[in-house]
């Protein structure tokens, strides 16, 4: 096993000492994306791509993935094709992303901080105070951009779009607009993965109650009766790469699956009945993540000490009743089965690629959009705008036997989304690293690798994937204003690191700013926070669980300077604390909500099956 790691400090600085200094030392030291690599670092790949100047390239979103999720990353889940993906490629230890879909999405289409193109916030929500009509936090893509697919289009590439959009729909935000020559796109935050296209919640205004479904700039307003997402838009990419085939273009395919993002369901009922088998009625949920990180130990990706702490919401094992373990255990035997499916359903483009000889000519990224979520359907009904509309839309809420079939809506919620997060504190909709840390392989063109996994330990964001497809392109991007930087360098071997190792995130008035292993983060009470400025070391503390600020003021300080600098930047509003800390409780309340089962011995057939 392989590991490529940035050269940083390990541990606190001493008291006293200057953090800019140390920053500027630090950067002389290490050097940026493109310095020559150490000796300890894999040797050179081949850069040759059998002959095609340029290859294709592969953009794999999944949807509220867990970090330890996938059998690489020590889940439960049998993974072997995203496996197999990364024994063939590099898996990171250490990417990230935003801690919402829709942000997660514009930085990677538009190489930009979200805020810079109006996804700070999103489905019309904002940090407190602050008007949802504010540049920047619209929900829908605005301002200046360039997105990947036009630059990869003016540098000759076929360019196709399908599944999850969540960018917004009017004119200038479709992926027509941004460059895409053919697409099946979902508008929405997510859907039944059936041919009913029901939403997350109600819609009073047309179409109503139902997602927008497009295919090539027309409106789709029926799906096929045997409609499943995952299946669907597999099919859907294999047939645009067929329909491309004969242009003697390389293709930049974007791939955009809904799973495993609640309502979860599955295709292959047998699946969950075969997961249920792991997960047992005496399920521990506290014991299930303590397994997982020793698998990653095993793997090389913690260390099995690794310090961890729990959400307060979420309740001990011993405190739940039997109702409540079998509970926890079939949400989380439905979440591996859509897990194993997409899997599964990537497996065919795969295949496919395989097949027709483009697999070695082809980039692969797989990535997931945030960590994994804690929400449960209850938190939705919030949102909604008409009572009882969850329990006539999905008939089948709380009935225990029937997750994962058409008209349920099962969800993971806290406890099991803390499992998913591994080591990690938190979830999505957190700047904790359970929120951010995101699981990410990429497989170069021409790969040689002998079968042993790669590992990446050193810091990357989402941002970094534009200049990454660009570079390996050879598409320009003079003007264009990436935040991020290639990672073509630490994937061929060349280097360590990936542009320098400081970012910014806001978060509904949360904040946070990495700079090397340091961590600055506010974030209120009620979501695991101190309601001020908190300091950790991810070098030795990556759950987050000791706050180092008062023994290193000046660190906060000038890390709190830098976050307003970043602000400053990208259009963020700085929402003083108390606002944020005032709202708190009732949107963690929401969040957290748990929708435990009603009934819990039903048939398992289910309307329209």
């Amino acid at each position: 096993m392989i590991h490529t790691t940035s050269r940083r400090r390990s541990g606190p600085l001493p008291t006293g000492f200057a953090f800019g200094a140390a920053v500027v030392l630090s950067a002389a030291l290490a050097g940026c994306g493109s310095s020559a690599t150490s000796a300890s670092v894999a040797p050179t790949f081949p850069i040759e791509v059998n002959g095609q100047e340029r290859p294709n390239v592969l953009m794999v979103l999944l949807d509220d993935l867990g970090y330890s999720d996938l059998g690489v990353y020590g889940g439960e889940a049998e993974t072997p094709v995203l496996d197999a993906l990364a024994s063939q490629g590099a898996q990171f230890t250490d990417f990230h992303a935003t801690p919402l879909c829709a942000p997660t999405r514009a930085a990677l289409l538009t190489g930009q901080d979200p805020h810079m193109v109006g996804l700070g916030s999103m489905e019309g929500m904002a940090p407190p105070g602050v008007d949802p009509s504010t540049p920047g936090y619209k929900g829908s893509l605005e301002g200046e951009l360039t997105s990947i697919a036009e630059v990869l289009g003016d540098a000759g590439y076929d360019t196709y779009q399908v599944g999850k959009w969540h960018l917004g729909a009017e004119e200038g935000q479709t992926p027509q607009d941004l460059g895409f020559d053919e697409n099946f796109t979902l508008y929405d935050a997510g859907a039944s993965y059936y041919s009913d296209r029901l939403r997350l919640f109600d819609r009073p205004v047309d179409p109503v109650d139902t997602v927008r479904y497009e295919r090539n700039g027309q409106p789709v307003d029926s799906l096929p009766e045997d409609f499943f997402a995952t299946r669907f838009y597999t099919d859907e990419m294999i047939d645009m790469v067929d329909r491309g085939a004969e242009s003697d273009r390389p293709f930049f395919g974007y791939l955009a699956y809904t799973a495993p993002h609640d309502p979860l369901h599955v295709e292959n009922k047998a699946l969950i009945d075969d997961y249920l088998e792991i997960y047992t009625d005496d399920y521990d949920h506290e014991s299930l993540r303590a397994e997982r990180i020793q698998r990653m130990a095993d793997r090389g990706l913690v260390d099995a000490d690794v310090p961890t702490r729990w959400p307060e919401q979420s309740p001990a094992p011993e405190t739940l009743t039997a109702e409540q373990r079998r509970d926890l255990a079939y949400r989380m035997a439905v979440y591996a089965a859509t897990i194993h499916e997409t899997d599964q359903q990537l497996g065919r483009v795969i295949d496919h690629l395989k097949d027709t000889g483009e697999y070695d000519d082809t980039l692969i990224a797989v990535v997931s959009d945030n960590g994994s979520s804690a929400s449960t359907q209850a938190m939705y009904t919030g949102h909604g705008t008409r009572e009882g509309w969850h329990e006539s839309a999905y008939p089948l809420l709380g009935r225990l036997e029937s997750y994962g079939h058409r008209g349920s809506f099962p969800s993971i919620g806290l406890s099991n989304a803390q499992v998913a997060s591994g080591p990690y504190f938190q979830a999505k909709n957190t700047l904790f690293e359970g929120g951010i840390r995101v699981p990410a392989i990429i497989k170069t063109p021409a790969w040689s690798g002998d079968g042993a996994p790669r590992i990446i330990d050193t810091f990357a964001h989402i941002t970094d994937l534009y200049p990454t497809f660009a570079d390996y392109a050879g598409a320009d991007t003079t003007g264009v204003g990436l935040l991020g930087d290639s990672a073509r360098p630490v994937l061929e071997g060349n280097s360590d690191t990936i542009g320098d190792d400081e970012f910014g995130w806001e978060h509904f008035g949360h904040r946070a700013y990495r700079a090397g292993d340091w961590k600055l983060l506010f974030t209120p009470e009620p979501f695991g926070g101190t309601g001020d400025y908190a300091l950790y070391d991810l070098a030795s503390d990556p759950g987050e669980t000791i706050d180092l600020s008062a023994e290193h003021p000046d660190i906060v300080d000038d890390l709190a300077g830098r976050w307003d600098r970043y602000a400053a930047r990208n259009g963020v509003v700085a929402v003083d604390f108390a606002g944020v800390n005032t709202v708190a409780s009732a949107a963690a309340a929401g969040w957290y909500a748990m929708d435990w089962v009603t009934e819990p011995s039903v048939a398992t057939g289910a309307p329209g099956e």
